[in-house]
């Protein structure tokens, strides 16, 4: 009997000497666990739209005639009114909880248009940074750069030349600079809004340097959840477009001779999405846009020193259909249809609605890839 207590005890004491080597170990696995857990949430996407634009440029059909015409080779940079455009894109997200009010999350996106005519192909870089808060709501800043962004060829006289030498064309290009602050929340269940702040500085090259914007300009969205399969967006938005209107030193836009292309504009625009079910095999959902804006150029010259602005009215009509389908857990597409027309209003009745009028259709088919 002793000796099975004595046994009894050793192996008590076995036990307790395991159980004590045994557990700092494990309090070290778990801390290695803990260690090893991603201190950021990454993801990463790719994707590449090809597109067809049936007016790239968006030339009157009095242009497009003149080109056609094959008379005025200056005056155009294209071997055709169409274009096929191939647009790579990529994004990077990262998010973590900085601090205790909600996680902070941060945005790279890059994205290339590279035109089968290439004059106009463009890109654009865009940094974002959110920061979620209580309630549901959250605070985001965006910056955009697009470098040398292409319009057009256009006509000017020369610097320091009269007014009666003879007309050039030039590349009509400009950089932007854009700057976003957004606030977005929600009002209940169904319905959320969005409010951005927008701040946006275009420099246009050397010899149209007169045409550099500056503007301001205020956004709201209201979006709201009809039903389960459908959702409604309205948006409307203002926009305050300041232009520099000179370009010699000791000018100032009251005593320049050049025009003054500054504007004020309102949007106004309507998403509709229906998510229907039994489109499965060919989509998940798709939405509707509509959307109208008009601009109000602002000129105080005169109509005969500045006919292509003074008491001009631009109408911009755009319609858009686009379906989206989840192929797996990785992968997604995205295809669809837009027009866009432009209507000019205007006191002078010159050549301003053969130069400004057009109509352009876009159709698109896209795959993202999330890494």
């Amino acid at each position: 009997m002793k000796l099975n207590r004595q046994k009894l005890m050793l192996l008590l004491v076995l036990l307790c000497v395991t159980m004590m080597i045994a557990a700092p170990a494990e309090a070290k696995k778990k801390k290695k666990k803990k260690k090893a857990k991603p201190k950021w949430k990454t993801t990463m996407q790719v994707g590449l739209e090809t597109i067809y634009d049936s007016n790239f440029l968006r030339y009157s059909e009095d242009y497009l005639e003149d080109f056609e015409s094959g008379m005025h080779f200056s005056k155009y940079k294209m071997d055709h009114q169409y274009s096929l455009i191939a647009a790579p894109s990529f994004r990077i997200q990262t998010e973590k909880k900085l601090l205790s009010v909600g996680k902070t999350r941060f945005i790279f996106k890059y994205k290339l248009w590279q035109y089968e005519q290439d004059v106009k192909s463009n890109m654009a870089f865009d940094y974002y940074v959110r920061q979620y808060l209580p309630g549901g709501t959250s605070v985001e800043l965006k910056y955009n750069y697009a470098p040398s962004q292409y319009i057009r060829e256009l006509s000017d006289h020369p610097v320091a030349e009269p007014h009666s030498a003879p007309v050039i064309y030039d590349e009509f290009r400009y950089v932007r600079n854009q700057w976003n602050l957004y606030f977005r929340g929600k009002l209940n269940k169904r319905m959320s809004y969005k409010f951005d702040l927008s701040h946006a500085l275009k420099y246009y090259n050397q010899i149209f340097m007169e045409n550099d914007i500056n503007d301001w300009g205020l956004r709201t969205t209201l979006s709201t959840k009809l039903t389960k399969k459908w959702t409604l967006a309205l948006d409307y938005q203002y926009l305050n477009a300041d232009a520099r209107g000179y370009d010699e030193l000791g000018e100032t836009v009251e005593t320049s001779d050049n025009s003054d292309p500054a504007y004020k504009r309102d949007m106004f625009q309507a998403d509709l999405n229906w998510k229907p079910g039994w489109s499965k095999k060919l989509f998940d959902s798709v939405s509707v846009r509509a959307r109208y804006a008009v601009a109000y150029f602002t000129s105080q010259n005169s109509l005969e020193d500045d006919a292509y602005h003074v008491g001009r009215k631009d109408n911009v009509y755009t319609g858009q259909i686009r379906f989206s389908k989840k192929i797996n857990k990785s992968m997604s597409a995205g295809y669809g249809f837009q027009r866009s027309y432009r209507e000019v209003e205007s006191p002078w009745h010159g050549d301003i609605f053969e130069d400004k009028n057009y109509d352009q259709n876009r159709y698109w088919f896209g795959l993202t890839y999330t890494l």
